[in-house]
């Protein structure tokens, strides 16, 4: 495995990481899904988990969040095991893995997002429902808080659940594939409000299924086919051997072509 020590200078090189993966595997049925993976996502970074499909890339962060259990290895969340550091992290599920029909508006399902910080017998504030608003304004749907979710485009429904975690004011999100399904001008809407919350000093890693996009948002990455293959700052990670070694076959010309093209596009002066 490859990985480099190189960060933007803005990153913390002298605190623990926001997420360390050591020697993580995840099994189905006898079968590695996950074999022996390392990862860090420094604080403050920007990552993106890619790979092709059933790389594996939903199962690591299942198994980060302790959805799925894991066979070996070592997890820690800002240095401290999930169970201490449950409430510093945000998490958006896959579209595909909600019930969309479930009879509940738009302000309701964000203030979902503060159910750790309720529990079951507290009411809502009004600093609770301003923060609702907050949220539904940073995705740009305030006019939409009393619409059933149902109601919504796909595109829509995702800001709704990034609303959501935006509510719990977390320290890391964690979004599994946040830009499927939706038009570009969503995608771009959303890219921008993660990259807000990374310049306020959170630490954002999403599963990513659009490779040629990866470095238009992305500072760090990981790239996953049942094992890491390359994990730290993208530039240095998507190399043409690397990403061959990931995807093989499934690799076009025009791809590496675009790769090529958004890392010299962050790497000319503004």
């Amino acid at each position: 495995m490859t990985h480099t020590d190189s960060a933007p200078p803005e990153i913390r090189q002298d605190i623990d990481p926001a997420l360390r993966i050591d020697g993580l595997t995840v099994s189905y049925g006898g079968a590695s899904v996950l074999f022996s993976v390392d990862f860090e996502a420094p604080v403050g970074s920007m990552s993106v988990i890619v790979g092709p499909n059933g790389a594996g890339k939903s199962t690591l962060i299942k198994a980060v969040l302790g959805i799925v259990p894991r066979i070996s290895g070592d997890i820690k969340l800002f240095g401290l095991p999930l169970s201490a550091n449950r409430h510093r992290v945000a998490y958006v599920p896959q579209r595909a893995s909600i019930d969309w029909d479930f009879p509940a508006c738009v302000a309701d399902v964000v203030a979902m997002g503060l159910y750790q910080e309720l529990g079951l017998l507290r009411r809502y504030t009004a600093d609770h429902r301003e923060r609702v608003r907050e949220a539904l304004d940073r995705v740009g749907l305030q006019d939409f808080a009393q619409r059933q979710i149902g109601q919504l485009s796909g595109g829509q429904q995702q800001r709704v659940f990034v609303a959501r975690a935006l509510v719990q004011n977390a320290d890391l999100y964690i979004l599994d594939e946040p830009f499927a399904a939706v038009d570009a001008a969503t995608e771009r809407t959303l890219a921008a409000v993660l990259q807000r919350l990374v310049l306020n000093g959170k630490t954002v890693l999403c599963v990513h299924h659009e490779l040629s996009t990866a470095a238009d948002y992305f500072s760090h990455a990981m790239l996953l086919n049942v094992r890491c293959i390359a994990y730290g700052a993208i530039q240095d990670v998507f190399t043409p051997e690397a990403l061959q070694e990931t995807y093989g076959a499934r690799l076009s010309v025009e791809q590496l072509d675009r790769i090529r093209h958004s890392l010299a596009g962050r790497a000319s002066p503004s």
